[in-house]
Parts: C-alpha cells; sequence; structure tokens
C-alpha cells in the first residue's frame, strides 16, 4: 500500500495541472484563431489608433450604444477605401455605435452633433469631405464614431444600416488608450 503524498507534493502537482490546463486553453484558442477557413474570427487584433490598440473578442451582443462594431471599409465608405486601399474582403474599421434609431444627428459646421450634443470635430483634409445632413435616424440605423480626434468613421460617411455590422467586439487586451477616451471636442 502506498503512502500519501506530502502536502507540499501535491500543492505542486495541482499547480502544474492548472499550469497545463491554461496552456491546453493558449493553444486551442490559438489554433482557433489560425484556422484558416473559420467562418467568423473570435478573436480580432486592431493596431488603428482610432480606437484602442489591442485584442477585441467577439461577442454576441444586442446592439446598443457604445458597443463597439465591426463594418466593412468598403461597404461604408467605397471610394475613401479603394483610395486607401482598405477594399480587400478582410478590410475593416472597428468603430463604437455612438447613436441608433431615434437619435438625431446633424453635421454642423465644426462638429458632428447628437441629439444637440457636439459629439466629434471635423479632422481637416483636402481629400476627405464631411458628411453633410441633419436628421433623425430610422429604424436599422446607427451612427458609427471612433474615439481619436482623427478617426475615419460616421463623421465622413454618415449613418449606415445595421446589416451592415459584421461582428460586435469587446476589448480582450488592449495594449495603450486611444489618443483620446472618448469623442468629444
Amino acid at each position: 500500500m502506498s503512502s500519501p503524498k506530502p502536502r507540499r507534493g501535491r500543492a505542486r502537482d495541482d499547480r502544474l495541472a492548472r499550469a497545463g490546463g491554461a496552456l491546453l486553453v493558449c493553444i486551442v484558442g490559438l489554433g482557433a484563431l489560425l484556422a484558416p477557413r473559420a467562418s467568423k474570427h473570435l478573436v480580432l487584433f486592431n493596431h488603428s489608433a482610432s480606437m484602442p490598440i489591442g485584442f477585441y473578442a467577439r461577442v454576441e451582443e444586442p446592439i446598443a450604444p457604445t458597443l463597439v462594431v465591426t463594418v466593412r471599409a468598403n461597404a461604408v465608405a467605397p471610394e475613401a477605401a479603394a483610395t486607401a486601399g482598405f477594399d480587400g474582403p478582410r478590410d475593416r474599421f472597428l468603430k463604437r455605435i455612438a447613436a441608433l434609431e431615434g437619435d438625431f444627428v446633424c453635421a454642423g459646421a465644426e462638429a458632428l452633433l447628437i441629439n444637440g450634443q457636439a459629439r466629434a470635430r471635423y479632422f481637416p483634409s483636402a481629400s476627405i469631405r464631411p458628411w453633410r445632413g441633419c436628421r433623425r435616424l430610422h429604424p436599422g440605423e446607427a451612427l458609427l464614431l471612433g474615439e481619436s480626434p482623427d478617426s475615419f468613421d460616421g463623421r465622413y460617411w454618415g449613418p449606415i444600416a445595421l446589416d451592415l455590422i459584421e461582428g460586435r467586439w469587446r476589448p480582450l487586451w488592449l495594449f495603450h488608450q486611444s489618443q483620446a477616451t472618448d469623442t468629444e471636442p
């Protein structure tokens, strides 16, 4: 009959088992990320400073204000996407929902207003013209904004149809915050 392991050995075995389990989870997660035929990516790396740089996890949450979403660049801004070379099937914009059905959006002379509040100023650019218009968003529409002052977002392409949203995301691991924490002027 074998004698029970000393307490110290059991604790070491428990630590090894936990570390092994964590390693297995990481390997399975990495495999899912690298699966070449995956129809939906589960993790997205954002490298643009218009939103906090880092990894975002896909979520199945209802569309709501402040939710981070992705849209295909060539679906929301085809001319600008083609000019900038962002017209490939994997090129997307990661933005935050700033306005939804019933919100009143207005492109003022210097800033974009949502329900009468200035939410984002325009970034001077000779090649990109801001969206112009004032209207209440219809059912099935949203306005998307980035978090940096120079983000290429709804200030320039206007409201979009919700069916153009291809993913919903939550920050998973961020390297640093973007230049601005919100789009307030």
